[in-house]
């Protein structure tokens, strides 16, 4: 009994930290999109911070979303 409740504990105590560094990795992906300028890598990064976004607690979207819309840079698409 006290090793199944040791392992709940442990799974709660791993499950809220990922969920911690699931802000970080959005601020992390933020800051690597900013600083490349190579539009394929961008458009991989965009897609990882779209995944990220999409397995990531509802409560943690609206600050995800605050990082989003204040650090990460407007790119204008190339004109053909």
């Amino acid at each position: 009994m006290k090793l199944s409740k040791r392992i709940a504990v442990l799974a709660i105590i791993s499950a809220t930290g990922l969920f911690a560094a699931g802000l970080s990795n959005v601020n992390i992906l933020v800051e690597k999109i900013n600083n490349t300028k190579d539009m394929k890598v961008k458009e991989q990064l965009m897609q990882k911070l779209d995944t990220e976004l999409g397995t990531m607690d509802r409560k943690d979207l609206p600050e995800a979303q605050k990082i989003i819309s204040t650090k990460l840079t407007k790119v204008e698409a190339p004109k053909k």
